[in-house]
């Protein structure tokens, strides 16, 4: 550090007061970049985001791609090399077949799409051979047939479980009924 950045660093801190460091600043523009980062790191480190950090690196990246040398390289043609001078025309007409091959099925799958009957269904069925491999066909129509016995027994529990829906409508009928009379009680009582 040179002895005008240490003072320029203890002007900052307060420790000096010499106008000849304010002339040295003024003059000099490396000391006043200096000056301008010492208050934004100041105001950094103190949680003061007043002044904000500009950074100019335009100039130093100029100088450095002005100091990096040139290098210029040969211009040549794809024929001049020696393997790709026979597999680029190669390439090129493999190419001109596929694209030719590509319309020609795009055709094919075309004309094959367009002379099929319109189908009534919004899906298309598929006929089944039948069951291979052992499998069942499932079917949505077979249902279940219960034993007789316990047809009685689920007819029972249905009848005891309406036995007590009933009971229970009843008694908040009944509960309902109390209330209403008790209510009218009160209001003859608050009445007289």
């Amino acid at each position: 550090m040179t002895e005008q950045q240490e003072n320029l660093s203890a002007f900052m801190d307060g420790e000096l007061s010499q106008t000849e460091i304010i002339d040295a600043i003024k003059q000099d523009p490396m000391l006043q970049a200096k000056w301008q980062r010492y208050h934004v790191i100041r105001s950094g480190l103190r949680k003061e985001a007043t002044v904000a950090p500009q950074l100019d690196i335009t100039a130093r990246v100029a100088a450095a791609l002005a100091g990096e040398p040139t290098v210029m390289a040969p211009r040549s043609r794809w024929e001049t090399i020696p393997l790709v001078g026979k597999v680029v025309p190669f390439v090129k007409q493999a190419g001109q077949f596929a694209v030719a091959a590509s319309v020609a099925a795009a055709v094919i799958v075309g004309v094959q799409y367009s002379n099929q009957p319109s189908q009534t269904e919004p899906f298309s069925t598929f006929a089944t051979v039948g069951p291979q491999g052992g499998l069942a066909p499932v079917s949505l129509e077979q249902t279940r047939t219960l034993p007789r016995n316990d047809m009685a027994v689920m007819l029972e529990k249905k009848r005891k479980i309406n036995a007590l829906i009933a009971d229970h409508e009843q008694q908040i009928k009944l509960k309902q009924a109390e209330e209403q009379s008790a209510a009218a009680e009160e209001q003859q009582g608050s009445d007289n």
